[in-house]
């Protein structure tokens, strides 16, 4: 600290790292310490972040397809798309390959969420109908809706794709588009890019534990293979929607949810805490 004349420069206040201020009637000068300090965080802090930011570039995917069936509640459509999608892994990936278009194909991500009944399904294979040998199996997204079920609503096929850049020397960088198309149970479907869908009556499913006497509906596709791609099946009537989540083959997401990821997603983000 040193005295300064009360005349010198006729200031007060910070020039560069000096602060010039009073004090008993006196000028006085001082060198103004750094106090700018790494900031870390709890592995529990990134977990949050991370999960936060994952979730603003799922929703800005989803937005996109303006098929969005979130019914909020006392919140916005947001919040409320943030606060249910707490069931997926958690990505962790490094600042440097962040960006806001950044979005992996997780399992569960939510879909929609309304008051009707939840559509059951899940990825397998069912004997193809229009085939002379029984045993030929098809992929499928087998439910347990039935035709009389399925005839009283709008059904909305959700169909995720997960898309990889790669790049010698630089990381992945990925995205994820959405395509939303109406379904019916009496034709074939084109799925723009990715293959033909086309609904399947069978006697049961693994997601029925009886024989129902009307059969249950599958939907079948060779794209029900593809490890690039995700879906969801969604019931609107009139405006509202069932409650739906993803499912998927894909598991490129598998390699930013390990330790090393983690790490290196911290590490980025100058280490963490000793917490």
């Amino acid at each position: 600290m040193a005295k300064a004349n009360e005349d010198i420069l006729g200031i007060e206040g910070h020039i560069g790292k000096l602060t010039k201020y009073k004090r008993n009637g006196k000028w006085y000068w001082r060198v103004s310490k750094n106090s700018k300090k790494p900031h870390r965080l709890s592995r529990k802090q990134l977990a949050v972040r991370q999960r936060q930011s994952h979730n603003n570039a799922l929703w800005r995917a989803l937005s996109a397809t303006k098929q969005v069936y979130i019914e909020r509640g006392n919140n916005t459509v947001y919040s409320h798309f943030m606060s249910l999608n707490t069931e997926s892994p958690i990505p962790y990936i490094p600042k440097n390959q962040y960006h806001s278009g950044n979005a992996l194909l997780l399992p569960n991500m939510v879909l929609s969420d309304g008051p009707l009944q939840p559509i059951r399904y899940q990825l397998g294979e069912v004997d193809d109908p229009s085939s002379a040998n029984a045993s030929n199996a098809i992929p499928a997204l087998l439910t347990d809706l039935t035709k009389n079920e399925a005839t009283k609503s709008m059904l909305l096929l959700y169909v995720l794709e997960q898309h990889v850049i790669t790049r010698q020397y630089w990381p992945d960088q990925f995205f994820i588009t959405i395509e939303v198309v109406p379904v019916t149970t009496n034709q074939d479907i084109e799925i723009p890019h990715v293959g033909t869908v086309r609904f399947v009556n069978v006697p049961s499913t693994l997601l029925t534990p009886y024989q129902s006497p009307s059969g249950t509906l599958a939907l079948v596709g060779d794209l029900f293979a593809n490890p690039k791609l995700g879906f969801g099946l969604v019931r609107i009537i009139d405006g509202h929607a069932s409650s739906q989540r993803v499912v998927t083959r894909c598991t490129y997401y598998e390699r930013y949810t390990t330790e090393e990821a983690l790490q290196a997603a911290a590490k980025s983000y100058k280490g963490l805490t000793g917490e």
